[in-house]
């Protein structure tokens, strides 16, 4: 029983993320202007190298920033601010591309007041009804995804995208594993519910006698529904599922299937893209419901989007199989290091549970 019911929050949460995808993509693909013809004229204009220093320099200081205001910080502006920047510019990008698919020949000044005040709106009705958090996560996340891919891939090319993913995948690995502050603000984003994540929870009472434990008092205190509490005195067990994705997992891969499109034009690369974040996306989940831990999910999304574009430049028979064999490469590095992280903190875990004292 517990088992279905956090597989309906996998799916749950797999929907939503796909149809995220699909939709920056659909996007991109009915916008007027063909974006791929711009490339060749602007990429010579821009230096690739300066801008992955310029990148991982801003990690350093994000960085920097969040531990210091997780060590520091107690109040409330700095999360409200957050939330305000990531919904508004976001959703703003998100209906400018709608107003510009939908009418095309609406000039680019109204256009963006539209956008502007569509956000600016949907930012407060947030706020003022703290609800629907996932579907103001997901306009935020598709608005931002499509612009950040579009004008960088543009700008600089399909492989400084696929470069950059690498450096985010690293990124959330140091920042879980490592540095140790991304969970805590994802439980400090959940507690507050603010629109940087999609997360889904559920709950189901299991009858006497189903070999799961009775819940602590302290546990029974926190339930605030009068219908949990009197199954609980009835002898039932209630069961609680609950996943979290941020939006940044969101964004990140939905950066490289619109960039690639914005650059090659190919619906063909942009959906292999897609599938292997789908992919990675499971086994996230899978990983998380084996080990029980927090995860980072950048690393596995970039590991089987990796593997995925390894199959999508073979398929393509241009006779190069540099290019997709380094994919393969990329992604099996990625995929053994996640694991064989995950393998050593339980072993680690085990060998302090059995520790004598």
């Amino acid at each position: 029983m517990e088992k279905r019911v956090g597989i309906r929050q996998v799916v749950y949460i797999a929907a939503l993320f796909l149809i995220a995808q699909f939709m920056g993509l659909m996007l991109i693909s009915l916008a007027y202007f063909p974006a791929y013809i711009s490339v060749q004229a602007s990429s010579g204009q821009s230096n690739p190298v300066s801008f992955v220093f310029w990148l991982i320099l801003n990690i350093i200081i994000v960085i920097t920033i969040m531990m210091l205001i997780f060590r520091y910080y107690k109040g409330d502006m700095f999360f409200k601010l957050l939330e305000a920047y990531i919904v508004i510019f976001g959703s703003f990008f998100f209906f400018l591309f709608v107003v510009n698919d939908a009418v095309p020949s609406v000039s680019f000044l109204l256009a963006s007041g539209f956008a502007f005040a569509a956000a600016v709106l949907l930012f407060i009705y947030k706020t003022k009804t703290n609800r629907n958090r996932n579907l103001v996560t997901m306009i935020a996340s598709i608005g931002a995804g499509v612009f950040i891919g579009v004008s960088i891939g543009i700008s600089f090319g399909f492989l400084l995208l696929y470069a950059m993913l690498g450096i985010f995948a690293i990124y959330d690995y140091l920042a879980v594993f490592v540095l140790k502050f991304m969970i805590p603000f994802a439980q400090e984003s959940s507690k507050r519910n603010l629109s940087v994540m999609i997360g889904s929870s559920d709950m189901e009472i299991l009858p006497k006698g189903s070999g799961i434990n009775k819940m602590k008092k302290e546990e029974i205190a926190k339930i605030s529904s009068p219908e949990v509490k009197n199954a609980i005195a009835r002898g039932n067990v209630p069961v609680v599922s609950s996943i979290m994705l941020g939006n940044g997992d969101i964004i990140l891969p939905m950066v490289l299937a619109t960039g690639a499109y914005a650059v090659y034009a190919n619906f063909f690369l942009s959906a292999m893209i897609i599938a292997g974040a789908g992919t990675g996306l499971f086994a996230t989940m899978a990983l998380l419901r084996r080990y029980k831990v927090g995860l980072p999910a950048i690393p596995p999304l970039f590991a089987f989007i990796s593997l995925f574009l390894a199959a999508a430049f073979f398929l393509s028979g241009n006779g190069n199989y540099a290019v997709p064999a380094a994919f393969l490469v990329f992604g099996l590095v990625s995929i053994w290091a996640l694991v064989f992280t995950l393998q050593s903190a339980e072993k680690k875990q085990k060998a302090l549970s059995v520790r004598p004292g």
